[in-house]
């Protein structure tokens, strides 16, 4: 895993505590001209909630840094650091690119950290609950057979990643699914009911399938796609590395 990838998060997400903490401060410097019967209540209730609130994201976020360093922790520390990552991302998106951060590279950060969370957790499944799903655009342009109806109708010409991650699937026992886009790996996700996914996608679509799988608490370890002619258009994978991702959801 990528510490300094992963770290560009969590200093984001500090810039965000500070951000929060800016937005209370101007609140209770407004609240200070209205009368002192009202302002009393007002402030002292604002200063409750605020300082609950910073409490609060202050410790998910320690637990964060604490859990991505020493590895795996209670459960309970899990879900906190899940949670922060989540209810921190908008902001952290937007202070990024605020000061010039790629929302690309923010995401990147942003499934590296998922990712050491979800293999932190220890989970382990059959392989037949472990579902591979990728994007059509590993397919080669010029192939003319249809495989994202049935992944099985490649012909293993070995031309782009798909016959290798043919072979990785049928070594290890997991299912493999090639999707035309969103709506078809949730459709494929609804069909197969999958306890576990290993995702190829570009940053976009990793973080935004993360996000959704989340909801309905399947962990996700994603593996970018490489992308040698641009987005969407021959791109490839490393067959190790998703090797690797099934390895953290059906090794002992």
């Amino acid at each position: 895993m990528d510490k300094g990838k992963k770290r560009l998060f969590i200093l984001l997400g500090m810039a965000s505590l500070l951000v929060y903490g800016a937005v209370f401060g101007a609140i209770w410097f407004v609240m200070t001209s209205a009368s002192p019967a009202v302002r009393h209540i007002a402030v002292t209730a604002l200063a409750a909630g605020f300082v609950m609130l910073m409490i609060a994201m202050a410790a998910g976020l320690g637990s964060l840094v604490l859990g991505l360093l020493f590895g795996s922790g209670a459960l309970w520390t899990q879900k906190l650091g899940r949670g922060v990552v989540e209810l921190f991302y908008p902001m952290v998106l937007r202070v990024g690119q605020f000061i010039g951060i790629s929302k690309e590279e923010i995401e990147d950060s942003y499934i590296k950290i998922n990712n050491q969370m979800t293999v932190a957790a220890g989970n382990r499944f059959r392989p037949e609950d472990v579902l591979v799903l990728a994007p059509h655009c590993l397919q080669n342009t010029g192939c003319p057979h249809k495989i994202t109806i049935d992944v099985h109708n490649c012909h293993r010409c070995g031309k782009c990643s798909i016959d290798g991650l043919l072979t990785i699937a049928e070594d290890t026992g997991v299912n493999f699914v090639v999707a035309s886009g969103g709506t078809f790996a949730r459709k494929f996700a609804k069909e197969y009911s999958p306890k576990a996914i290993v995702a190829i996608a570009c940053e976009r679509d990793l973080t935004s399938g993360i996000k959704d799988m989340n909801v309905q608490q399947i962990p996700v370890v994603g593996v970018l796609n490489e992308r040698p002619n641009g987005p969407c258009h021959n791109t490839s994978v490393q067959l190790c590395k998703v090797r690797q991702a099934i390895s953290y959801f059906t090794e002992a």
